[in-house]
């Protein structure tokens, strides 16, 4: 689904922006790379199911 790609996407991409905050600690950033990791797998995996490409 599309949709879901799109969500993902921009939630990697506010996991991104966010991690690079001046307050946070070593632990939230360790956790928050894991998370943004995970998201980035699920967005590849989606991509490939749906044949999405960068334009898309």
């Amino acid at each position: 689904m599309r949709k879901e790609y799109k969500e993902l996407q921009i939630i990697k991409h506010s996991l991104q922006h966010y991690i690079t905050r001046p307050n946070a600690t070593d632990k939230e950033i360790t956790e928050e790379k894991r998370l943004l990791q995970k998201i980035t797998c699920e967005v590849n995996e989606l991509k490939n199911r749906y044949g999405i490409t960068k334009g898309d």
